[in-house]
């Protein structure tokens, strides 16, 4: 009886022993495991001493988005970040090539690119970086808006103006297409289809983090002004501000070639007119939280040959959301040629006030 109790205490104890090497298997692999995760995921830091694990989605201008390991895509405002850490690629706006992260302390990042040599980039100031991956395979970024404006009267008066707007802005990767549209017609017992046709294509190229190569080139047809075919066409450089989903700001310089053909040719001092000219332009956009966007832009051309010979146009107005994609457009337009046809004024305005839609 005695000798059966230590039997039994025995077997357990040896069953026991040859279990613990599995047991201790498992718990390595699950702490390896455990360990690699976190290896591979990328680490937020924050300034109230928060680490946050997960993987970056991307840098903004004032927010970084992380998806994190427990509470999905989060935003971050910059101002909040002690460091980010992630062990993935880089693409970096004005960088063709991968761009690795190799440090980021006192608000700034190293980082090491393909050609080997390392630089620091302030992180408040980055625009935009996401992780090089996603920069290969984005899909072409597609926006625009639409807006319309018209005066339809019968009666005593009769009258139908028309006023068509249409740009476009697509984008895909350092490459920005900007296409624009307008037309005009004025209808009515004083004057009888006074049309204007406008068609623009601008090309940004960013080659560096805040500076494009931008080409410029434009067609006219204003019949108000005589106008029979102007066109335009430039090459300059730009320098981009910022430029996010709530506001944005450039300005750029160079050199266009202008020529102008007249519908009455017996109303000019030269027929065909055609000269080189520089030129400066900004472009400024500003969207409230509330919801209204605001907007400036302008553009200045000036003959190199003769001093008396400089035109610019302006537009600022208030685009004002309705309901989602609707919105409700107020646009003042200014418009001066210091040599006009002959019966022409130098100075154009409107004031037009319409709806539209953006997407």
């Amino acid at each position: 009886m005695l000798s059966a109790v230590p039997s039994t205490f025995s077997f357990r104890i040896l069953s026991s022993w040859r279990a613990a090497p599995r047991f201790i298997g498992g718990l390595v692999a699950a702490a390896l495991a455990v360990s690699a995760s976190y290896a591979g995921a990328g680490v937020l830091s924050l300034t109230n001493g928060d680490r946050i694990y997960g993987e970056l989605v991307v840098v903004e201008r004032d927010n970084v988005i992380w998806k994190s390991e427990t509470f999905g895509d989060i935003t971050v405002a910059k101002e909040k970040i002690l460091s980010l850490e992630t062990d993935k690629d880089l693409k970096i706006a004005g960088r063709d090539e991968p761009c690795a992260l190799a440090g980021h302390r006192r608000q700034q990042w190293e980082l090491y690119c393909d050609e080997g040599s390392g630089w620091v980039m302030d992180f408040p100031a980055i625009d935009r970086a996401e992780p090089y991956i996603n920069f290969v395979g984005n899909p072409v970024i597609f926006r625009g808006n639409v807006a319309a404006s018209g005066v339809f009267e019968e009666g005593n008066r009769e009258r139908e103006d028309w006023d068509i707007n249409t740009n476009f802005d697509v984008r895909h990767g350092d490459f920005h297409h900007l296409i624009g549209t307008q037309y005009q017609n004025q209808n009515s017992t004083e004057v009888d289809d006074l049309e204007k046709y406008r068609l623009s294509y601008d090309l940004r190229w960013i080659f560096a983090e805040k500076w494009f190569a931008a080409g410029n080139s434009s067609l006219l047809h204003e019949e108000a002004r005589n106008l029979d075919l102007g066109s335009t066409v430039g090459l300059g450089l730009g320098y981009l501000f910022f430029d996010t989903d709530k506001s944005a700001f450039s300005i750029q310089g160079g050199v266009s070639s202008l020529k102008e053909d007249y519908i009455d040719p017996s109303l000019s001092e030269d027929p065909s007119k055609r000269y080189a000219a520089g030129r400066t332009a900004w472009d400024f956009r500003y969207k409230f939280n509330l919801g209204p966007e605001v907007y400036y832009n302008q553009e200045l051309l000036q003959s190199l040959d003769r001093s008396e010979d400089y035109q610019s146009n302006a537009e600022i107005g208030v685009r004002t959301p309705l309901v989602k994609g609707v919105l409700m457009e107020v646009k003042y337009a200014w418009q001066y040629d210091n040599t006009p046809s002959l019966d022409s004024e130098k100075e154009d305005t409107k004031l037009t006030i319409g709806v539209g839609y953006s997407w």
